[in-house]
């Protein structure tokens, strides 16, 4: 499997102006959001957006960071240090059994590139007005599947990118970018 390591000030100032953008939501509409954006920036560009890694979970792809930085604004505390130190860029209210994430500050935009802004406006675009039955649809792509049948739960990038229909050249050019980002295959 391919890595990419996770920019994680990239993960947060990317979920930062999602939420700007589209207002408080549900997480699932941010992650979910913030996946079809990973999977634009693969196709466009041959890189992850945030390099966030993202677990196959029963209602679609989740970024592995980017949750446990929710679920420390949320709950005050969390076992991992940096998710503790960035949570205070976010509120989490519950409206029943679903919490909501509202930004409490602007995206530093120094820490997304054009490239980063152009895929989250063209995520944004196409998947703010969309119900969670169909982000959860549009989600359960070849990528989701494929960890599914596999029991894996962390997705591959290369899956992902597959998933958006990628072409070979670039896929071989994926396997490159991650492999000089982490310097690791497994």
């Amino acid at each position: 499997m391919y890595e990419f390591i996770t920019d994680k000030n990239k993960v947060v100032h990317a979920a930062l102006y999602v939420l700007k953008r589209v207002g408080k939501a549900d997480y699932h509409k941010v992650f979910k959001i913030l996946y079809f954006a990973e999977q634009f920036h693969l196709k466009l560009y041959g890189r992850p957006l945030t390099g966030d890694a993202y677990q196959a979970m029963q209602f679609g792809p989740v970024p592995s960071f980017l949750y446990d930085v929710f679920k420390a604004a949320e709950k005050g505390i969390s076992p991992f240090d940096e998710a503790t130190s960035r949570s205070g860029l976010f509120a989490v209210t519950r409206e029943g059994k679903t919490p909501y994430v509202t930004a409490l500050q602007n995206p530093d935009l120094d820490e997304l590139s054009e490239s980063d802004l152009e895929v989250l406006e063209l995520s944004i675009a196409e998947n703010k007005e969309l119900k969670f039955d169909e982000l959860v649809k549009k989600s359960h792509d070849a990528a989701w599947d494929k960890s599914e049948k596999n029991q894996d739960i962390e997705m591959s990038y290369i899956d992902i990118a597959q998933a958006a229909g990628i072409s070979e050249e670039m896929l071989a050019y994926i396997g490159l970018q991650a492999e000089n980002s982490s310097s690791k295959l497994i």
